[in-house]
Parts: structure tokens; sequence; C-alpha cells
């Protein structure tokens, strides 16, 4: 399947495309990393390549000519002043949107995030897809790309989904901090968070629906039943398994030294 990543250099994006290619998709990388960059997690860049910005409405119309299928990644990636999230998170997505429609793509995945809706206390009901309780603009940006991409997907031929990505910790200091508020179940890891994506544009799906990219301790917090039965999601990687660095155990692990 040609499929193209958006934001394909991010700490996402990095491990979504190699999991793709890896998997035998042919994998189109819009950044706005200059083309020729150095391979990042085993995928090299390739001819098709487009360097542009999600500002750029021709740029991402180029980019769709001829793709099966899109992983929208592209976005200011946390909360900041609601000026900042403005031209990607709301007119970039439209850009993206609209190219898609443009050149008939089927199939869209967009990159919501956990923040629409957290679980925040250990009597919080489990959250589905209708649960919608933004707490940052950042989160509010991507009620709107669920909101945006159920229209697209009700209005013209297109298939979309929305995942709600969880906490993809990205450094030790991340590490610690989820460690130390014991948040571990809104992690991911980097394998299941591309092994979500390569079922949303592999399983046979019609319409839109919203669904947890969560790992499996966040069955009993978020509704992964939904995704497994629709696109045959199954999270793998409890916290810390999954990180792409060595993260000493915790007090309470087995494996912790003792005396």
């Amino acid at each position: 399947m040609r499929v193209l990543v958006t934001g394909a250099s991010g700490a996402i994006g990095r491990p979504v495309c190699a999991f793709l290619a890896g998997r035998g998709h042919a994998v189109r990388r819009f950044d706005r990393s200059p083309a020729g960059a150095p391979a990042r997690d085993g995928v090299a860049p390739g001819p098709d390549d487009v360097r542009g910005e999600l500002g750029d409405l021709g740029a991402l119309t180029g980019a769709c000519a001829g793709i099966e299928a899109i992983v929208h990644l592209a976005a200011v990636p946390d909360d900041a002043p609601f000026e900042q999230l403005v031209p990607s998170n709301v007119v970039g997505l439209y850009h993206l949107l609209d190219a898609a429609r443009q050149h008939s793509v089927p199939r869209v995945v967009l990159a919501s995030s956990v923040q629409v809706a957290w679980h925040r206390a250990a009597g919080d009901p489990r959250r589905t897809s209708m649960h919608v309780e933004p707490t940052n603009h950042y989160a509010l940006t991507k009620v709107w790309a669920e909101q945006m991409g159920e229209m697209y997907a009700r209005k013209f031929p297109m298939a979309i989904i929305a995942a709600r990505i969880g906490w993809m910790v990205r450094d030790e200091r991340e590490a610690l901090r989820m460690r130390e508020v014991a948040m571990s179940r809104h992690y991911i890891s980097r394998r299941d968070v591309a092994h979500f994506m390569a079922c949303a544009i592999e399983a046979p799906f019609a319409g839109f629906a919203t669904f947890y990219a969560i790992g499996p301790e966040g069955r009993d917090a978020y509704d992964l039943a939904a995704p497994a039965a629709a696109i045959g999601y199954d999270p793998q990687d409890r916290f810390p398994a999954g990180l792409p660095f060595d993260f000493p155990p915790g007090p309470d692990s087995p494996s912790a030294p003792t005396g």
C-alpha cells in the first residue's frame, strides 16, 4: 500500500514509518526536515519524500497524489499558546483532509490525543469515544480534529479513524515522571503505536470512528475492546517495556535490587 506519513521525523512518525516499511508498505514521508536527511529508525529517505509545512496546501496536495492511505501525525504536539496551535492543528488539518479529498484517498488516520478525555482517578468510569473533556487548548484542537474527520467521512467516500494516542514516553525524564505520578495506564510504546497505525490502515473499515491507542495497562481505564474488534489492535507493552533506552526498575519492582 502507498502510505503518506506526515510528521514523519517526529517521535511517533519515525517508528511508524519504520514499522510500515517493514510490513511492505511504500512510505512517503511529509515533514519539515530537509530532503536527503539521514536515515532514522532504519528508514532511509525516499525519492518521493516531500519537504513541506502544513500551511502549504499545494505541497500537501502534491504529496497526496497516488496515495492509498494517510497517517497524519504532524502537529504542535502538546499544549501551547492558542495562536501557535491554530496554524498546524486546525488550518493544517483542513489542508490535509482537503488534499486527501481532492485525490480521493480512501483511508486516513488522524492523530488525536488521550488528553481529549484523561482517565483521572481510580473511581472514574472507563473512557469511551463518547467522553470528551478537554482541559487545555491543545486537547481542544484534537476535539476539532475528530469532528472534522467525522464530517469528511460522512460527506465524502473516505474511511477515517481518529486515534486518541496515549503518553508515548520520549526520554528518561518523562519515564521518571510517569512512574512518580503512577500514570502507566496512559502509556503506549513505540511498537504499540506503530502497530495501531498499521491496523488502522490495513483492516477493512468504513465510515468514521474514534479509538484509543493505549497500552495493555490501560484496559480498565480506556475502551480497548472497540479497536480490538474493529481493526485488530492488540497492545503488548506494559510500562516500561518498549522504551528505547535503559530505565532502572522502580523500588516496588520484583527485579529491583534489595539490601
